[in-house]
């Protein structure tokens, strides 16, 4: 009997589970606080098994321990025809909460039963298609432990009236969600626009201490939805709840149904090279990261992929470039891979706008992202950068007068999803030790979207590859205070820059050892992350859309545990950030000393250490000791 957990369902699961699970379980792939819990399919629940209610109170109550569920529990409904972008059947299924173990079966059999109805019916019939007076709908019901909600809401992405995408509304009531959506309480209603929140309706019940709690969760509240939105690539109507401390958790999340369209925006666009020669017409935009590293690099004489500054103007006439994306200059219409990305201003509702183009669609997709950023802003700044082919790619640092590289095949080393090897040198270039490592799989971007490939080689580098790099931190030293280097490998061995990164404040000393990702001290019982797919495509989806938080976790440390990772998954970090860092610590299978999670590691002061044999060893909630500086993980209480 197939009886899945939520974390393992995804968008495809939909027509088998229904579609608030499959909406759940890609609320926990974002790394969401969703509560636990499983889902009953449609096909397991048969009339005689919810006939017979001893067989399912058993078996619910083995799923319940089995999963370390605990009461009180929500018992919810999740139907195949539900929370589409046409249809959101909303309040036509049967939800049930603070549902205690005695009461579990039959509320399952009323959720279950809750697609027979006539109402169901007839809505199909309109909205889902079919004939109204037909059968009704088969439903997948959800068990999940009940969050203690202090505060239920609704969070609009987008304008549900004007389609304004620039807008989120928020609507939120005290207590449990159902007095929300069932219209038995009039809302608080605030609206996020940019920085500001303004509240838009005051019912009597509120206060302006609640109006000051729910500014502070503004900031989680647009990370929220901009995530969300992001990855379903449409505005979104999340149920949410906050707890007593502040934690905003969705509970379900649907496209908005029947939003209006906002109407084409003509916008007048200027394309300029990147180029030394045309410094003085880039302006204000020179100091751009990404801007920076191409003027560095030319002046050096050192390899780096073409970039355009697109800047875009509502209702203005061009100054000169080109007139529409349709007049692209033909270097960059014919460049084989594009990534659009937006850089002034630089996020777009706290998220990076960014979109890959192949050479066939770069008016389309161009097109695609000023109406995305000019449905919020008047005038803007794109960056259009050549994406190189890279056979390998890697990261280097100078520590005192030793340069570390790490390189590895494909893309995405310096993001923790693959093994690699390291190189230790001087600061000519001359390689002073080796360690190389086989790569079992590697990363390769194909439009825009990561795609994984079984490897079994180990990457190396030549004496010649290995003094260009160094020459690159060399040059990169002049210009930032402690910097990274990250660099691609094309098949004729050519080395080409793709990043400078400034990590003065998180790379740390000269490593004594790389296998001290981290030096610390803590105990805990351990947690194993596997090597597991969907956390690494999670991983590239999370470096693709977002930046790094600089502001650690404040949760108290009352579990403190030790995960064991097999890679620095990047994706990790929405993990560590919602803990206190004296509560964790890391044990690495393999693990970049350069890689991303590694730096936020050293950043926060959380003790990370490589060992392979106790990664092996270990078995999940194993009480253990943790000194990475000394190199031990000790089981407490062995001899």
């Amino acid at each position: 009997m197939d009886i899945p957990v939520l974390r393992s369902l995804r968008a495809g699961d939909r027509a088998r589970v229904g579609g608030k699970a499959a909406g759940l379980g890609e609320l926990l792939g974002l790394g969401m606080p969703v509560p636990p819990g499983f889902v009953l399919p449609a096909a397991v629940l048969t009339p005689q098994l919810l006939e017979n209610q001893g067989a399912l109170s058993r078996m619910l109550g083995e799923l319940t321990d089995a999963h370390g569920l605990r009461p009180p529990y929500a018992v919810r409904s999740s139907a195949a025809v539900e929370d589409g972008e046409s249809a959101s059947f909303a309040g036509q299924f049967v939800t049930e909460l603070d549902v205690a173990t005695a009461d579990l079966a039959p509320a399952v059999e009323r959720c279950a039963r809750s697609g027979e109805t006539a109402g169901v019916a007839y809505y199909t019939g309109r909205m889902g298609g079919g004939d109204e007076t037909g059968g009704g709908a088969p439903v997948s019901v959800i068990v999940q432990e009940q969050v203690s909600a202090d505060l239920s809401g609704v969070l609009f992405t987008a304008d549900p009236v004007t389609g304004d995408r620039g807008s989120f509304l928020l609507d939120v009531v005290p207590g449990a969600g159902a007095a929300l959506v069932g219209g038995e309480t009039e809302p608080l209603s605030m609206r996020l626009s940019g920085d500001t929140v303004e509240t838009v309706n005051r019912p009597a019940w509120s206060d302006t201490a609640l109006e000051a709690r729910l500014l502070g969760l503004a900031g989680q509240l647009r990370a929220l939805g901009a995530a969300v939105t992001d990855h379903h690539g449409t505005p979104q109507d999340i149920e949410l709840c906050v707890t007593a401390d502040d934690t905003v958790i969705p509970v379900q999340a649907r496209p908005i149904t029947s939003l209006p369209v906002p109407a084409p925006r003509d916008f007048a666009l200027r394309c300029l090279s990147v180029s030394l020669a045309t410094r003085g017409e880039l302006a204000g935009l020179t100091g751009l990261d990404k801007v920076r590293l191409r003027l560095v690099a030319e002046e050096n004489g050192l390899e780096v992929g073409r970039a355009w500054i697109i800047r875009a103007r509502s209702d203005a006439s061009p100054d000169g470039g080109c007139s529409g994306a349709d007049a692209l200059p033909d270097d960059l219409a014919a460049t084989p891979q594009i990534s659009f990305v937006l850089q002034d201003p630089p996020r777009l509702a706290g998220t990076i706008v960014r979109r890959f183009s192949a050479a066939g669609n770069r008016s389309d997709d161009l097109d695609g992202i000023v109406q995305l950023v000019g449905s919020h802003y008047d005038e803007f700044a794109l960056i259009a950068t050549e994406v190189r082919t890279a056979d390998m790619s890697g990261v280097a640092r100078r520590f005192g007068e030793r340069v570390l590289i790490e390189v590895g095949f494909g893309a995405f080393v310096p993001k923790g999803v693959v093994t690699t090897s390291q190189y230790v040198c001087t600061p000519g270039g001359s390689v002073v030790q080796a360690e190389l490592t086989l790569q079992e799989q590697a990363f390769h971007i194909e439009d825009g979207r990561p795609t994984r490939v079984a490897l079994g080689r180990t990457p190396e580098l030549s004496d010649e590859q290995c003094a260009r790099i160094c020459r690159a931190v060399s040059v990169a030293s002049a210009h930032y205070e402690q910097p990274s280097v990250e660099f691609g490998v094309e098949v004729d061995g050519t080395v080409f820059l793709i990043d400078f990164v400034d990590e003065a404040q998180g790379a740390g000393d000269a490593p004594e050892a790389l296998s001290v990702i981290a030096p610390g001290r803590v105990s805990g019982r351990t947690v194993r992350i596997d090597d597991d797919q969907d956390l690494m495509l999670e991983s590239l989806d999370f470096h693709f859309h977002t930046d790094r938080s600089d502001v650690p976790g404040d949760l108290p440390s009352d579990d403190p545990v030790v995960v064991l990772a097999r890679l620095p998954y990047l994706s990790l970090e929405r993990f560590i950030r919602a803990r206190d860092p004296r509560s964790i610590g890391f044990v690495f299978r393999n693990c970049s000393y350069l890689s991303h999670l590694s730096i936020v590691l050293r950043e926060l002061g959380i003790p990370a250490l490589v060992d392979a044999e106790a990664f092996d060893r270990l078995e999940p909630g194993a009480m253990v000791r943790l000194d990475s500086e000394q190199r031990a993980v000790v089981v407490e209480g062995a001899a």
